[in-house]
């Protein structure tokens, strides 16, 4: 499930960076209403705009990623 999510967010990154980033938590994906239908990639720590909302991908992401920690690192 964790592949996947990360498969997805790979895809709609706009700056074509490694789904391992995103994985691991270094990369993030958010949109925000001054950019109507633009994704934004930040690296964690970066200043983000206030008004910026996580993609539906990236919010899949951090959720199988909880999963996977809860079941024990399973992958799948």
């Amino acid at each position: 499930m964790k592949d996947e999510a990360a498969r997805q967010l790979a895809l709609e990154c706009p700056r074509r960076i490694m789904a391992q980033l995103h994985a691991s938590g270094r990369c993030f994906h958010c949109t925000t209403p001054r950019f109507p239908g633009k994704v934004l990639c930040f690296e964690r720590g970066s200043e983000v705009p206030a008004d910026c909302e996580p993609t539906p991908a990236q919010v899949n992401l951090w959720h199988a990623a909880e999963a996977e920690t809860a079941a024990g690192g399973a992958t799948g």
